[in-house]
């Protein structure tokens, strides 16, 4: 089989943080970091810290570290997403920065990034090849490291989307050992074989650590909300308790063909179309959970418990839809067009598609463990 180039995009959208796990580095490689720091940390006009102690900057919109890609250069921010599609409005919610936090006019909230982000995205590289886990863990094989249980669309690959959305419900599951992290996630996926590309948003219980780069250690998302931003810690769902959610989609502007994120019915930003090459269209939709882990045993995913649990139990995605028209509005994902894939049942599960009477909705996720 021949190697292929692949590109993908990541930007994971919320994060928080279950283990901070310890990695060894060389002085050289501290000095470097202190130098990314320099560059990322851009300098703000109001600095913000959340209850939860998370420090953000406000920085021009014009001169967020996105607009240091160097794909981007003399790229024109786009402040508004363009006729939006009408199912995505919602209410307007407060400032999860705190109560009447946000950043002045023209400035966005940008969070301060640590030494310990860095190191987590370094090892992103090492966690994530076949070669780290095999010599790490020499019992490892490459079909262990990634485990999902989610639903996809089975249509032709003719088909073509412009959006996806989906309410999440939020769990906090329990990691361990600091090389796992377990994912809700949606995303929209193109491209050719040999450049496709996807574009993926959702919550992780690791800080990202292995899930890829997250939030703008993500080159190229453009961020245009004053009030909401990435890298934010989420309230979390109790089993058998209080559920907390959010909801999240991406939707494709067909003006500027800049693909945008939306969190609860609001533009938080967007990824320019000059990250993606060819990628103009979306051929597979995903909603659902993935883990990753170079040893045994795995991690839960979701609440960690399996989908016949139910309501209160499970973790959920609910009001699945999508945009199959550019431009268009979202619509309610067609049962017979939805497939389910789950490649550790005895760990993790995806469940049927089902009318829940609050839109179409299943559950998913499993405990792991000696899979």
């Amino acid at each position: 089989m021949a190697l292929k180039k692949m590109m993908s995009c990541y930007g994971m959208l919320v994060l928080f943080i279950v283990i901070n796990g310890v990695w060894s580095i060389s002085r050289e490689e501290d000095l470097e970091l202190e130098r990314q720091l320099k560059i990322l940390n851009k300098p703000g006009v109001k600095t913000i810290k959340t209850d939860n102690g998370e420090i953000f900057n406000c920085v021009d919109i014009h001169k967020q570290p996105s607009l240091d890609h160097p794909l981007l250069k003399n790229h024109k921010v786009q402040m508004k997403f363009n006729h939006p599609p009408k199912s995505v409005k919602e209410k307007e919610s407060p400032s999860v920065l705190g109560k009447g936090i946000g950043c002045p006019i023209g400035t966005v909230p940008i969070r301060r990034t640590q030494k310990e982000d860095l190191i987590r995205a370094q090892a992103f590289s090492k966690l994530r090849t076949r070669r780290y886990a095999q010599n790490s863990h020499p019992l490892a094989e490459e079909s262990n490291i990634f485990r999902s249980a989610k639903l996809y669309t089975n249509a032709l690959s003719l088909s073509k989307y412009y959006g996806i959305q989906s309410d999440f419900n939020v769990y906090n599951p329990t990691l361990s050992s600091p090389e796992q992290s377990t994912t809700a996630l949606i995303y929209v996926a193109g491209g050719l074989d040999e450049a496709k590309c996807d574009i993926s948003v959702g919550w992780t219980a690791d800080n990202g650590a292995t899930t890829g780069c997250y939030d703008l250690l993500c080159p190229g998302f453009i961020i245009t909300h004053p009030h909401r931003t990435l890298g934010l810690t989420l309230p979390t769902s109790t089993y058998h308790g209080a559920q907390a959610g959010i909801q999240l989609s991406i939707s494709k502007d067909q003006f500027t063909d800049h693909w945008w994120l939306l969190v609860d019915g609001q533009e938080l930003g967007y990824w320019p179309k000059q990250l993606f090459g060819i990628f103009r269209v979306a051929r597979e939709l995903y909603w659902g959970g993935e883990v990753f882990s170079p040893s045994q045993p795995l991690p839960p995913m979701g609440s960690g418990h399996f989908p016949e649990e139910g309501e209160g139990a499970a973790c959920y995605m609910r009001k699945l839809k999508y945009q199959y028209e550019d431009g268009g509005i979202f619509v309610d994902v067609e049962r017979h067009g939805i497939s389910r894939l789950a490649d550790n049942p005895k760990c993790y599960e995806a469940g049927p598609l089902t009318d829940s009477g609050l839109g179409q909705t299943f559950f998913f996720g499993g405990p792991g463990g000696q899979c």
